[in-house]
């Protein structure tokens, strides 16, 4: 599976992004010291994040590396599951209770060498402004001892946001910042914190406005963790 969806990503899908998004990887040397497994985490304002992602990623992750899905989402649709599974091996967890098996799992993949992506917020920007982190890849990469690495994504809310359908053409920057590890006074909450400031120093300007949640208020029930 991992050798054919390597060749699909190769052949078709990396190509078909390409046709429609400039694709642009700062700092990815950042990842150089890294030399095991890590949680890789990025703001999500479209669709086509993982795809990006995982395209940014160099091969020895982008090989060996899961992509957290909301089962609710795209999981809803078979066809769509299956697609995501082959093309990005997207892995769906539930948002409204009863994760914690799936989330056991991928604390199990992490302690077998293989990474997780995973976007934060929960859900995709409707204004492009970045959204509070919830505190799931803080959990995995604690209570496995491993970095969180956090990941810039620029451009594409321009080309593909929640409210389109049909992308259109334009230039997408992913910038890497070196991997973060807890220290030894952090819990869940301060450590997603740090992460979630360097992901906003890393957008600059763009990083100041944070997008209220549905409602007005941050949910930190059986789905805080992502």
């Amino acid at each position: 599976m991992r050798r054919m969806r390597a060749a699909l990503q190769a052949s078709l899908l990396f190509p078909a992004l390409s046709s429609f998004c400039r694709l642009e990887v700062r700092d990815r040397e950042q990842l150089r010291v890294l030399n095991g497994p890590a949680v890789f985490v990025a703001n999500h304002v479209s669709a086509l994040d993982a795809v990006v992602m995982a395209e940014a990623l160099p091969p020895r992750y982008r090989n060996r590396s899961v992509v957290v899905a909301a089962a609710d989402s795209i999981f809803k649709r078979k066809w769509e599951a299956r697609l995501a599974q082959v093309t990005v091996d997207a892995f769906p967890i539930p948002r409204g209770g009863g994760a914690r098996a799936h989330l056991d799992y991928l604390k199990e993949l992490l302690h077998n060498n293989w990474s997780v992506i995973i976007f934060p917020e929960g859900r995709l920007t409707a204004t492009g402004a970045i959204g509070a982190f919830r505190k799931g890849a803080a959990v995995l990469a604690m209570d496995t001892g491993v970095p969180i690495v956090p990941a810039y994504v620029d451009g594409m809310f321009e080309v593909m946001p929640r409210f389109r359908r049909v992308p259109r053409p334009g230039r997408v920057t992913v910038t890497f910042a070196g991997p973060i590890s807890a220290e030894p006074d952090d819990d869940y909450d301060t450590y997603i914190a740090r992460v979630e400031a360097t992901v906003r120093r890393m957008a600059g300007p763009k990083g100041i406005e944070v997008e209220a949640p549905p409602g007005g208020s941050r949910s930190e029930g059986p789905n805080y963790w992502y």
